[in-house]
């Protein structure tokens, strides 16, 4: 018998070898934008309605998680924050909710609770997560607590504070850290069985490796040590450049690392081999999107090959456009479906 999604991922985080590759894709935003809906009209859709769209959107694609939450951007807006809704993608804050770091203080995070997406996330949970039964792990998703400070504080104010003012930053931090329990929590407590992290902010396009040793990381596996104190597996994507930084990443505690495009994953691998689960790397947009079934395919037995023996998860090099072909999602499944690893 053919293990399920979620002893896959079970199986590689303990470093032992699964039946086949695990893979983290989703055609989630592909299927929406066929369908016509944009973020902002799925979420108006019944809470059970966009679980059943998703769920089937897995089971038909072949991804090994579900994934939940609010997410850090509806955060701010469940702070009194602005937020646009855009015609394609996700949403966006317009502005910073706070002009200094003392505003935190008059900031009461049980407001959270009160806000109607948040309240739809819990819905949309619940229901996630009586379908994947026992068969699919869920992931409860939000930014990372650097990339959540930019948003809060404006990213500009954070790169200088991060520089000239590290007690004001780190207070901020402590903040996004009890934000990020307020949004999750609740979630957390209900069954998930992964917390996930983008942390794009941290990447080595935005801040040296220095800041993100110093502020960045320690916050990071703040999060990590919550999330496994609860039980549960943990993930994160940085976006961009971070070669310079691969071999802090087991500092944090984070079970698996997905890796952008632009990282050596060859190097990573041998880095990160028995320390930390990889996944990547291909470009979304020039190969995922823009390139054909069997050039993805291509590019995923390359990938594959410079891995080696190190533990993988097939995963794309960053967020996947919604306008991407499903025939080439499909070709990333197949790559998993019919690849059985080797880890000596």
């Amino acid at each position: 018998m053919s293990m399920t999604p979620r002893q896959v991922l079970q199986a590689v985080t303990s470093f032992k070898e699964p039946d086949r590759l695990p893979i983290s894709i989703s055609a989630l935003s592909i299927l929406q934008h066929r369908e016509g809906y944009t973020q902002e009209s799925f979420l108006r859709l019944p809470p059970q309605e966009q679980a059943e769209f998703a769920y089937q959107a897995t089971r038909t694609y072949g991804g090994d998680m579900l994934q939940v939450g609010l997410g850090g951007t509806l955060a701010v807006k469940a702070l009194g924050g602005k937020v646009k809704f855009r015609a394609h993608g996700p949403a966006d804050v317009t502005e910073p909710l706070i002009e200094n770091i003392s505003d935190l203080d008059k900031i009461d995070l049980d407001r959270v609770k009160e806000d109607e997406h948040y309240q739809n996330a819990l819905e949309v949970a619940r229901h996630t997560l009586r379908l994947a039964g026992d068969e699919y792990p869920v992931s409860v998703g939000s930014w990372g607590l650097y990339t959540q400070a930019g948003l809060l504080y404006g990213a500009e104010k954070l790169m200088r504070g991060s520089i000239r003012d590290k007690a004001a930053i780190r207070a901020l931090l402590d903040f996004t850290f009890e934000l990020l329990k307020a949004t999750t929590g609740e979630i957390v407590d209900m069954g998930a069985s992964v917390g996930s992290l983008a942390d794009p902010t941290a990447s080595g396009d935005m801040i040296s490796r220095e800041l993100f040793a110093e502020l960045a990381l320690p916050y990071l596996r703040k999060v990590y040590d919550w999330y496994r104190s609860k039980g549960l597996l943990t993930s994160l994507h940085i976006c961009g450049n971070i070669n310079d930084r691969i071999g802090l990443i087991p500092e944090t505690g984070v079970n698996i690392l997905s890796i952008d495009y632009k990282v050596d994953i060859g190097r990573a691998a041998k880095l990160l081999k028995g320390k930390t689960v990889i996944g990547g790397n291909a470009d979304p947009v020039a190969v995922i999107m823009q390139s054909d079934a069997e050039a993805v395919r291509k590019a995923y037995l390359e990938i594959i090959e410079r891995v080696g023996n190190a533990p993988y998860i097939v995963m794309a090099g960053c967020g996947i456009p919604s306008r991407t072909p499903l025939e080439n999602i499909q070709a990333m499944v197949d790559i998993a479906h019919h690849t059985v690893p080797k880890y000596s």
